[in-house]
């Protein structure tokens, strides 16, 4: 059974997707699987492919749309200063929808805030939360496994890590990157270009600013749940150096981690690669979090 339900993330509408089981009983509680899609992927792809996959395997399944993509809200950007208060407490004010930008920052607070309503769906049991990610959405279930110790599973794909950190952890963000950052931080210009002014090679645009100093490939150093991570062989994004395979060596070894290479490029998991790795996944995550099912 599907239906559509909202989220609120900071304030802003989410649309989102929640999956329950046909045979699911009343008072009965089950694992649940959060689904979160890459750079520009809509939630619909997800509740049409993998997420009632999942959920005729027996899980809860939550699916959503971040915000400012899709069917989402998008947060309002406010140039100049904010009028006085009215007497019902509120202001009006000129503003401009924030749409198609990739802010993984902003993206984690989504994913923090769509947990925080799976959990509290009274057929989820809490305790037997899986999250699930592919590409851009792959490295957010790593950076979330890293700091989140409500997720006891991950299957992350094709995941981006982000750049090869320095010696030090991090490296210093491109001249451009920081010259867009402090003219934003100083009012020279009140917004990221749009995404129409960009190359179309991929829908929306990157938040730089955010973006270089994003790496989930740190965070991954501090996964201690089970986790399987699917990569492609010619990973086109960073190649696997920057991929499935940066997160693996990153992974302590005391962690139960499983690394499946599929032939092909990056969207061949969607398409040829689909049906087996959704499999793979929906065992890891019956092993993990149904033990009794395994």
């Amino acid at each position: 059974m599907k239906k559509e339900v909202i989220i609120w993330s900071e304030g802003t509408r989410m649309a989102a997707d929640l999956f329950l089981p046909d045979d699911l009983r009343d008072g009965e509680k089950r694992p649940a699987i959060l689904l979160c899609h890459g750079w520009a992927g809509p939630k619909s792809h997800l509740s049409s492919t993998y997420a009632p996959f999942f959920c005729k395997g027996g899980f809860v399944c939550l699916t959503f749309d971040y915000r400012g993509w899709f069917e989402s809200d998008a947060r309002i950007a406010t140039p100049g200063k904010q009028p006085p208060v009215d007497a019902q407490g509120f202001i009006t004010v000129r503003g401009r929808p924030v749409r198609e930008i990739v802010d993984p920052i902003d993206q984690n607070r989504d994913i923090n805030n769509a947990l925080d309503y799976l959990i509290a769906e009274p057929a989820v049991d809490p305790t037997r939360i899986g999250l699930w990610g592919t590409s851009f959405g792959g490295g957010h279930a790593l950076y979330v496994a890293g700091h989140d110790p409500r997720i006891k599973a991950v299957v992350s794909q094709v995941p981006w890590t982000g750049q090869a950190p320095e010696q030090n952890g991090f490296a210093a963000p491109a001249p451009q990157v920081q010259k867009l950052a402090s003219s934003m931080a100083r009012g020279e210009i009140d917004a990221l270009p749009r995404p129409e002014e960009q190359p179309a090679s991929l829908k929306g645009i990157g938040d730089f600013r955010t973006m270089w100093r994003y790496l989930p490939r740190v965070a991954a150093a501090h996964i201690r749940v089970p986790t399987l991570i699917i990569d492609q062989e010619q990973e086109e994004y960073g190649s696997r150096e920057n991929s499935g395979l940066a997160a693996k060596n990153a992974i302590p070894a005391t962690t139960i981690v499983k690394y499946h290479v599929f032939p092909g490029t990056h969207y061949d998991i969607y398409e040829k690669n689909y049906r087996e790795s959704g499999k793979m996944a929906l065992e890891w995550f019956t092993e993990h979090l149904m033990p009794q099912r395994a």
